[in-house]
């Protein structure tokens, strides 16, 4: 099945909040093609600082009361800022469609349930252009984890002809995709990618920041790190977490690693704030490299918020065995993968192709994806 009347270029812009809540990431790109033989170019991006929505986001992902009446005053302020944020684009009066992940509020896989909160109607009314959402249900019908969702985006951002990559992704969960050389042939290309959850990243580090600092909401710059030095291991202390407990493949998010959690993480160390998060720093990046280090790859390319924590990418430098690049390098901005990647994926829910792969998810035969507001052009 396919969407709307298919144009041979068309310009879509993909928009992503994480589960850091710091930001609303938009980037515009030009998909020339159809399906998995296309072109992507990125033509615009600008990322917008989540304030009023921040605070009402944080309180439903952890899982406070709160009344219908406000709920529903949420999702349509979240549904505007969107609209404001894209009609504020250079190129906005020129969009084919828009692709929105919407914030996720809770996930339960082993439930076939995953809620990312999203209102497309002041897209459609503001900017009179359909919209792609609510990308994860088909997969979770299907009996997968409905996570991790962008390996096949990743694969048509970031695969090579010679080298094979890891594509790292430190948002608020860090996930990793695991890409083969491109041999040319695409069916073996996309039964070699492998894409799965790792372990908490800025969940940690800001959920540290923001109980060591109440002034502060995330590190800038990795100052506070710098400044401090490793005092302890935590990393044992992180595996103790249900998350590793729980059988391949599996995801994870604020559910499983949320303010308790990081209380109850805190109160089991003892030392100066700026070396309790230095040794955060230090211990997601061994979580990260213990991974990566068990596979085979040519490169590790680093993308996502935490890219911008100098301590954390030296960290992941000093422990990771392949070289270790910056997204950027390859023209793919560290803060524009994912929204890049909610583009790419509203493109393939067009052409009618599933978006996430069976042994990534461990979903079974699967449905379209995605779920469209508005007129399709």
């Amino acid at each position: 099945m396919t969407i709307g009347i298919q144009k041979p270029t068309r310009l879509i812009a993909g928009c992503m909040t994480g589960t850091s809540l710091d930001g609303l990431d938009i980037a515009v790109v030009q998909v020339q093609g159809r399906g998995l033989d296309v072109v992507i170019t990125l033509v615009e991006s600008k990322s917008f600082i989540l304030e009023t929505q921040a605070q009402s986001l944080r309180k439903l992902a952890d899982d406070k009361p709160i009344r219908p009446s406000d709920l529903l005053r949420i999702k349509r302020e979240f549904g505007a800022f969107h609209a404001q944020a894209l009609a504020s684009l250079e190129h906005a009066s020129k969009l084919d469609f828009v692709v929105a992940h919407g914030q996720t509020i809770g996930h339960f896989p082993s439930e076939n349930l995953s809620w990312q909160l999203f209102d497309p109607w002041p897209i459609v009314h503001r900017l009179s252009v359909p919209v792609c959402f609510d990308l994860r249900q088909a997969d979770l019908m299907a009996g997968g984890n409905g996570a991790p969702i962008t390996p096949l985006a990743d694969w048509m951002l970031y695969r090579h002809r010679t080298q094979s990559r890891t594509v790292v992704n430190l948002g608020g969960i860090c996930n990793v995709t695991w890409l083969a050389p491109d041999a040319g042939e695409t069916q073996k290309n996309l039964n070699a990618i492998w894409g799965i959850d790792i372990g908490p990243c800025n969940l940690l580090l800001d959920g540290l920041v923001q109980k060591l600092y109440p002034d502060r909401t995330f590190d800038t710059d990795g100052k506070i790190a710098a400044s401090g030095k490793t005092t302890f291991n935590l990393l044992d202390k992180i595996y103790q977490a249900p998350f590793f407990q729980r059988p391949k493949p599996r995801t994870t998010g604020r559910e499983d690693f949320d303010e308790q959690w990081v209380l109850q993480l805190l109160a089991s160390v003892k030392g100066k704030p700026q070396d309790i998060i230095h040794s955060a720093v230090d211990a997601v990046a061994q979580l990260i490299a213990k991974v990566l280090n068990t596979q085979p790859q040519s490169q590790v390319i680093l993308a996502g918020g935490s890219t911008q924590n100098p301590l954390l990418v030296a960290y992941l430098r000093k422990y990771v065995t392949p070289p270790v690049l910056l997204s950027d390098t390859l023209g793919i901005p560290t803060a524009m993968r994912e929204a890049m990647a909610m583009a790419v994926l509203g493109g393939l829910c067009q052409d009618g192709i599933p978006i996430t792969l069976p042994q990534v998810t461990g979903r079974g035969a699967t449905a379209i994806a995605g779920t469209w507001a508005g007129l399709s052009k």
